[in-house]
């Protein structure tokens, strides 16, 4: 159905047209609880207010963009739509994750979303364009050709607008959105210096974890050899106190049968009282 339909019964709208399927994944994504021109207008201007140099330049390239083709929000709908197939999110249902990270950090959803189309359009193959622009077509209901305007118009006025700092700056926002749908820089950008550096991030990642683990398992150990001696050595004491016990008692009667030997026999009365017969 085209944007320009008469809106149905019950169906969400923006500016009087009916808002496509992909569009309404969008305004979910983003929790646009306003009109979802409205609420783009303000993401923009927040944008371009950071002082944060790459978020305030992207903040500009998205209104050039909005107010150069003059279809109101479906330019930055389109944007943000290519940039999140890029990244991973199919856009076929709403992502609980997804859904959480983007309002965790709106603001840095849409940079990744930008850096996702300007490095990541021009690696993909020629069927794989063509697959991407015939699910956008048909999920946002508008033409292949306004579509490859759009991603055309965002990478030359990035390149125009934003410094080589300020693209590079966008690899990070594109790593971290990229890991909630399992991706990796490397699977948006096709690079290999950043695949390379996926692979060794994982390696770190991984390393640490065995690192932890073995800690774990060596406090574990310790505690158990710890809790293990002290056994031994409460065992030991407790057997001590009884060789003690039993060498004080045994003292104890060799004095007494030593006393008893040595003393005399009272019953036989002393020798000078014996009666002389």
């Amino acid at each position: 159905m085209p944007v320009t339909a008469l809106p149905l019964a019950g169906a969400p709208m923006a500016a009087g047209f009916v808002l496509s399927a992909m569009a309404q994944t969008i305004k979910a994504l983003y929790g646009m609880a306003t009109d979802i021109n409205e609420f783009l207008d303000k993401h923009v201007e927040e944008m371009k207010g950071s002082e944060n140099p790459t978020i305030s330049r992207t903040g500009r390239v998205l209104e050039m963009a909005k107010y150069g083709f003059g279809i109101g929000y479906i330019t930055p709908v389109i944007i943000i739509s290519v940039g999140q197939l890029l990244l991973g999110n199919t856009l076929a249902a709403i992502s609980t994750a997804a859904t959480a990270a983007t309002l965790t950090n709106p603001i840095a959803m849409t940079c990744a979303a930008v850096g996702a189309i300007y490095y990541g359009w021009g690696a993909l193959s020629d069927v794989e364009r063509d697959e991407l622009l015939e699910k956008l077509s048909k999920g946002l209901e508008i033409g292949i050709e306004l579509i490859k305007s759009v991603v055309r118009f965002i990478i030359d006025k990035t390149k125009d607008l934003l410094t080589s700092k300020n693209i590079d700056e966008f690899k990070k926002y594109i790593g971290s959105a990229a890991a909630v749908f399992g991706k990796n820089l490397g699977d948006v950008t096709h690079k290999i210096t950043d695949v390379v550096s996926d692979t060794f991030d994982a390696f770190k990642r991984k390393s640490g974890e065995v690192i932890d683990k073995t800690a774990d398992h060596t406090a574990s150990a310790y505690g158990s050899v710890k809790k293990s001696a002290g056994k031994v050595a409460e065992g030991t004491r407790e057997t001590l106190e009884k060789l003690k016990s039993k060498k004080r008692k045994g003292e104890v009667f060799q004095q007494d049968d030593h006393a008893s030997t040595k003393s005399p026999d009272n019953s036989l009365g002393s020798p000078g009282n014996h009666d002389p017969k």
